[in-house]
């Protein structure tokens, strides 16, 4: 579920990834099928009871009501970023991150989160899916049949108007070359493109094995669409797809479009004047900048050179709270830090040696000294705010004697794995360590570079390690997948539960609400009586701008919205 971070940047410290980066980098990081969290498919499919219908259409909270762009304000706004991107593909690109961001902004995505606000941030919204592309994408009384019907007048940079071809198209290229979404449309029935049919220019319908409550999440991530006409142009019998040419050329029809693009400099969008949905870019240009070191940023932006960081450390951020012009805007996020403890490692295979762990950690104290109190306590394995969240799903706190007890005055010895040069995994293992000593449990601080650590993850070989990442889909069907089930590639854990096993079959048809909230209370009892990780925190997101910088909205999935930002600069 979780991946390894690059370091962040402090005092003496080079960073090499940005935080904003590394909140979403296990997405890709472990993933079988690139681009996309890796999941460990349904198995069957069934009846169930409707769940979704018209949410799409409903339009979010603040916006996505349907009505006509009113075209994008005036303003340059000019951003940082760590790297360049490796392809336009989105098909076949994983393990970039600049990468993914940028399809979020140049791709028509026919569906996304709407925006709400929480705890005064706006954040994307979860369980809010709205049309921005499509103008409805609505179920079928049996949830199995979803009909997408496109906005009319949509069109690409060519001039060419996105129609109902090109839906098929993508999703015909989608199954050919079993690309990203191919994979990921496992898990809601869609093994073929005979189940996507075109019914006229404009509507196309989507046949699932099965219903599953998880659709439009699905879709939300994977329902982007390219300009046919034009990539068709480019096919060659070696190269059906025109993957070679598509690498290479940005695609275009989204909220901005491509005008500019220097290999590993720049890249420069422009607002997509004629996009007819809600929700239309606010700068009429962004130049995006690649600058590989968080420090230069930093100066950047306090020089004004830049508006946007996307590459600066947490101790970076903390002193520019304090520099003139500079606002850091902070939100909740869902990003979790955890230490997963392998249950089939001695000897975390004893789970009194896991709960000994538990209360041997130091939860407060982490988050006032590491995270400068930037950071939410949980109390479930299930993330803050993912629907189902229970907070009898972590029943430890700090308690020295209570851990010594669970371990019966035993000693046990272990190593920590954490990440190179990663000052905050550093800090978070120093104090784990201390406290861990007291009760009985000695461990060995392993710090491994990105490459073994990898290796060794995935061997899954590592007794102890800590972790930090996201979730994609803010669903519990979707973490089990992911984490804890068995083939799960991010199982770190090697944890296995026949009851688990069995909630997450049934999960995969049972699409009630209420009854999908009574198998994720069930499966925290059952984690908070197995222990499979230790769950530290949620610290929240922070992201430096220039004070004329507005419209942030927190990105639940790690990529950020571009057309919500604007400057008055």
């Amino acid at each position: 579920m979780f991946t390894n971070f690059k370091p962040d940047r402090t005092h003496g410290a080079v960073h090499l990834r940005s935080r904003f980066w590394k909140d979403i980098s296990w997405l890709t990081q472990a993933s079988p099928v690139q681009g996309f969290p890796p999941l460990r498919a349904p198995t069957r499919g069934g009846v169930a009871l409707l769940f979704a219908t018209g949410a799409c259409a409903a339009g979010s909270k603040e916006s996505g009501s349907g009505a006509k762009s009113a075209g994008p304000a005036a303003g340059t706004l000019r951003i940082a970023v760590s790297s360049y991107l490796s392809s336009w593909d989105q098909d076949f690109v994983g393990f970039d991150l600049t990468a993914l961001m940028l399809y979020k902004n140049v791709f028509p995505y026919m569906i996304d989160y709407g925006v709400t606000d929480a705890g005064g941030s706006r954040i994307l919204d979860t369980q809010n899916i709205v049309p921005t592309f499509a103008e409805s994408f609505e179920p079928s009384a049996d949830q199995k049949v979803w009909t997408l019907k496109l906005r009319k007048g949509v069109k690409f940079a060519s001039g060419n108007e996105m129609k109902a071809a090109d839906v098929k198209w993508s999703k015909d290229r989608a199954f050919a070359a079993q690309s990203n979404v191919a994979g990921i449309y496992r898990t809601i029935g869609l093994t073929e493109a005979s189940q996507v049919q075109v019914v006229d220019d404009y509507t196309v319908t989507f046949t699932q094995a099965f219903p599953s409550a998880l659709t439009k999440q699905i879709q939300a991530i994977s329902l982007y669409v390219f300009d046919s006409v034009e990539a068709k142009k480019h096919a060659t019998e070696a190269d059906p797809w025109a993957k070679d040419w598509q690498a290479k050329n940005a695609p275009t029809g989204g909220y901005f479009n491509v005008t500019k693009a220097t290999q590993g400099q720049e890249i420069v969008l422009e607002a997509n004047k004629g996009y007819p949905g809600p929700d239309p870019a606010k700068a009429a240009t962004i130049r995006i900048s690649v600058v590989p070191d968080g420090s230069n940023q930093r100066l950047q932006l306090q020089n004004g050179d830049i508006d946007v960081a996307l590459g600066i450390g947490q101790r970076d951020i903390a002193d520019l709270k304090k520099a003139d012009g500079i606002t850091v805007v902070s939100a909740a996020s869902n990003e979790q830090v955890a230490i997963q403890m392998s249950v089939t490692t001695a000897p975390f295979n004893d789970v009194n040696v896991r709960m000994a762990l538990a209360y041997a950690v130091p939860y407060e104290q982490i988050i006032a000294n590491v995270y400068g109190g930037d950071a939410r306590p949980t109390k479930s394995l299930v993330p803050l705010d993912m629907p189902g969240y229970d907070e009898g799903g972590y029943p430890f706190t700090y308690d020295v004697e209570k851990a010594k007890s669970t371990l019966g005055g035993r000693t046990v010895n272990s190593e920590l794995v954490f990440e190179t040069d990663n000052d905050t995994q550093q800090a978070i293992a120093v104090l784990v360590q201390s406290e861990a000593r007291k009760a009985g449990i000695e461990l060995k601080l392993t710090p491994l570079d990105p490459a073994t650590l990898a290796g060794r993850r995935q061997q899954k070989n590592i007794p102890l390690q800590l972790t930090s990442g996201q979730l994609w889909v803010n669903d519990v069907e979707y973490m089990l997948a992911t984490s804890f089930v068995k083939g799960a590639a991010l199982n770190y854990s090697n944890f296995t539960n026949a009851e688990i096993e069995q909630i997450y079959e049934k999960s995969h048809t049972t699409v009630d609400e209420a009854a999908r909230l009574a198998l994720w209370k069930r499966v925290q009892e059952v984690f908070a009586a197995e222990v499979p990780w230790v769950i530290i925190c949620q610290p929240n997101f922070n992201l430096p701008v220039r004070s004329s910088v507005s419209g942030w909205v927190q990105p639940m999935d790690g990529l950020a919205r571009l057309r919500y930002l604007s400057t008055s600069a």
